[in-house]
């Protein structure tokens, strides 16, 4: 069995991304996004660049400053020039989103990665928000540039990528649930998949995200599980391979 696990927000502020990296050095982790327009990206790559671990591009255009001109993308932005967060865009009614201008904006996310890297991304999504148009702009993109869209809950993709996106956990009062059971018990429906997604949001706590985010407890929790000695042991009594996007998409894999 074959597993990309994948940790996303690199850059959301300093506790994420010092518990990304535990989450690589002494965890399961195979892949991370990063999120290019956030203060704390560079910073946050620089502490993982001595892991050679596989770093994807995790466009955001809900948290913090867009990297273009607030004049040119105003359906991203809100009054302070700041992008409209998650939980408003969700209670929209429609997609007020203009396609043209989050292509803009993840162009110049692309660039900005990059610019903080060297190099293209290892893949292309997005983060946390659900608009058919910024979908359609980050597949625009991504063809434009020659770049691997990551789309796993679409079933087209999963049958041409010969990857799967593990079920969706339920969280509880507190946005938690219990990672072991998730995994253990298969409640994330990766046993008979010949390569299974699991997407975690590792990190510790600070003022930052406490402000920002309703992701907070679940991250030091998932911190903890993915360098656990019990996953470490599930790991090897199911034979699971742990990879990245770029081992997953090698034909050899599955021959």
């Amino acid at each position: 069995m074959k597993v990309i696990f994948r940790a996303d927000d690199l850059g959301f502020s300093e506790a994420v991304n010092l518990g990304i990296r535990k989450a690589v050095v002494d965890g399961a982790i195979t892949t991370v996004g990063m999120m290019p327009n956030m203060d704390l990206a560079k910073s946050g790559y620089e502490l993982l660049v001595d892991t050679g671990v596989e770093i994807g591009m995790h466009t955001n255009m809900c948290l913090g400053k867009p990297l273009t001109p607030v004049d040119k993308i105003r359906s991203l932005v809100d009054e302070n020039g700041m992008f409209v967060s998650s939980s408003v865009i969700r209670k929209r009614d429609k997609d007020e989103i203009v396609l043209e201008e989050a292509e803009m904006e993840t162009e110049a996310q692309l660039s900005r990665f990059i610019e903080i890297t060297g190099k293209k991304p290892a893949y292309l999504e997005g983060h946390a928000i659900m608009s058919k148009n910024f979908f359609q702009a980050l597949k625009n993109v991504a063809r434009k540039y020659d770049l691997f869209y990551s789309d796993p809950v679409d079933p087209e993709w999963q049958k041409e990528n010969h990857m799967s996106c593990a079920k969706f956990y339920h969280l509880d009062e507190r946005n938690l649930y219990d990672p072991y059971a998730y995994v253990f018990k298969d409640e994330a429906g990766i046993k008979e998949k010949e390569c299974s997604i699991l997407v975690f949001h590792p990190g510790f706590i600070d003022q930052y995200l406490l402000d920002h985010s309703s992701y907070t407890l679940i991250r030091p929790m998932e911190t903890a599980f993915l360098c656990s000695e019990e996953l470490k042991l599930w790991m090897k009594e199911n034979h699971v391979e742990a990879i990245n996007f770029k081992q997953a998409r090698k034909k050899e894999n599955y021959e």
